[in-house]
């Protein structure tokens, strides 16, 4: 989360910065570095590649389930992410409804997740496990 908002303010003040030099408001230092050909060669390279980082970032941390709990009494599971605006999300699924998505090692496999609930596709740290055999429970490996 604090890496998305790092890159979310950098982005932010990298984009003010750029439209203050376009239009001309800011002014140069009189000791330039480069050239105005160069430096707006970089000013575009830095919002493109800015753009860029900022939609993966948000790509991925928005399919990443960052906290999971099991409640032995319900028998349920509780995964904590963040939706599409960055506002916290709840699921709660059932030991078994988790299916792994076939390994075949694409860019797309990358960005959707390696795990699938309800139809949508989420990436799972294997940290948020104390024990293996509460991932195998979510996976319906072995009953409860």
């Amino acid at each position: 989360m604090f890496t998305f908002v790092g890159i979310s303010v950098t982005f932010a003040a990298l984009a003010i910065n750029s439209a203050l030099l376009l239009s001309g408001y800011a002014s140069k230092s009189p000791e330039a570095f480069f050239d105005e050909q160069t430096m707006d060669t970089f000013l575009h390279m830095s919002v493109v590649f800015g753009s860029l980082l900022y939609l993966l970032s948000h790509a991925i941390l928005s399919r990443t389930i960052l906290y999971i709990y099991y409640n032995k009494s319900t028998r349920r599971f509780l995964g904590i992410c963040y939706n599409w605006r960055m506002s916290r999300k709840n699921l709660v699924f059932k030991p078994g409804d988790v299916q792994l998505v076939p390994d075949n090692k694409s860019i797309m496999q990358l960005l959707r997740g390696g795990y699938v609930i309800d139809n949508k596709s989420y990436h799972i740290a294997a940290s948020n496990f104390t024990s293996t055999r509460y991932y195998n429970l979510m996976l319906g490996f072995v009953d409860s």
